[in-house]
């Protein structure tokens, strides 16, 4: 969410918990982007001792915003889409997912707390699944980046190969575009720190990061005076968080995207949600819900298109 209101929300709206109705439906229709990432910043292809070690590694972001939780149809739908696309992906990351009851599809395991960052009636909420099959959890952390906005970290073992590790992070920042308020200075930091700490004892750690950055692109904002402030592409995010060598050089990442937020006047005008990577070549993305699906559209609500980045090792 750009727009600049308080993240809190009458209790009447955001205590409301619903259990998910088992309602089977197809992925909505996707916009797929392929982008060629330069030999020059591509990360050296890893050297997999067999057959079943990873040749990818397939990430997903979505918000589908505390609203949906509220909304029957959301609610209902929305869960049964993140099951099935649960199994596309190595690493998801769900922001508000406000439903204590969901369980993921078999073999994914889900890290982060229910209302991890700022607890009852009103907690930020960031969960971080990984495909259990394929990976083990080497450490985690869940906390506040910032007040009330939460991020989850993992650092994961392939199974297959153990040599193979891949640090992926979750955050959800707080609204940056004042740059007054230091929002994006501080929640860079705590971010940074974070990573560093569970990678002090890694070489070259491979970082990937899915976020709703709340921090809208360069080239957007020059189109949109009102998206003027704190703008930032891929490649300065990665670089302020003390993972990328060279803020002007596009790191392997998701292109940007209008993917936030439905029931803004216009509807999807910002591009905060962001998958970025230090590492990997040949980025397919993927932009899910486009169409925006029926069951998404209601009054009040902020719902965020999603995105999945798969990378090739």
């Amino acid at each position: 969410m750009m727009s600049a209101r308080p993240h809190q929300a009458p209790l009447g709206h955001r205590g409301a918990r619903r259990a998910t109705v088992p309602v089977m439906l197809g992925v909505a229709v996707a916009v797929v982007f392929l982008t060629m990432v330069p030999a020059s910043v591509q990360a050296a292809p890893l050297a997999a001792p067999g057959l079943d070690a990873p040749t990818t590694v397939t990430a997903m972001q979505w918000n589908p915003h505390w609203q949906c939780w509220g909304n029957e149809a959301c609610a209902s739908n929305a869960a049964t889409q993140l099951t099935e696309l649960l199994k596309a992906t190595d690493f998801a990351n769900v922001i508000e997912l406000e439903n204590a009851k969901y369980a993921p599809r078999p073999g994914w395991v889900g890290l982060g707390a229910y209302e991890s960052c700022g607890g009852a009636p009103y907690g930020d909420w960031d969960t971080l699944f990984y495909n259990s099959a394929k990976w083990k959890v080497v450490s985690n952390e869940t906390g506040c980046v910032y007040a009330e906005r939460s991020f989850t970290l993992g650092v994961f073992e392939s199974i297959a190969n153990p040599a193979l590790t891949i640090v992926a992070v979750g955050a959800h920042y707080p609204q940056t575009l004042n740059a007054s308020t230091g929002a994006y200075t501080a929640a860079t930091a705590t971010l940074a720190a974070a990573i560093k700490a569970h990678t002090v004892n890694l070489t070259n750690p491979r970082v990937i990061l899915m976020a709703d950055t709340n921090t809208e692109g360069p080239v957007a904002a020059a189109a949109s005076p009102a998206h003027n402030g704190v703008n930032k592409t891929n490649g300065e995010l990665l670089h302020d968080l003390g993972q990328w060598p060279t803020p002007a050089v596009n790191p392997p990442s998701a292109p940007l995207f209008n993917g936030c937020c439905g029931g803004e006047t216009p509807p999807f005008a910002w591009e905060g949600d962001r998958i970025v990577a230090n590492f990997g070549s040949y980025p397919a993305t993927t932009v899910l819900f486009e169409p925006v699906p029926d069951w998404a559209v209601f009054p009040n609500s902020e719902f965020h298109k999603g995105v999945i980045l798969s990378l090739k090792l």
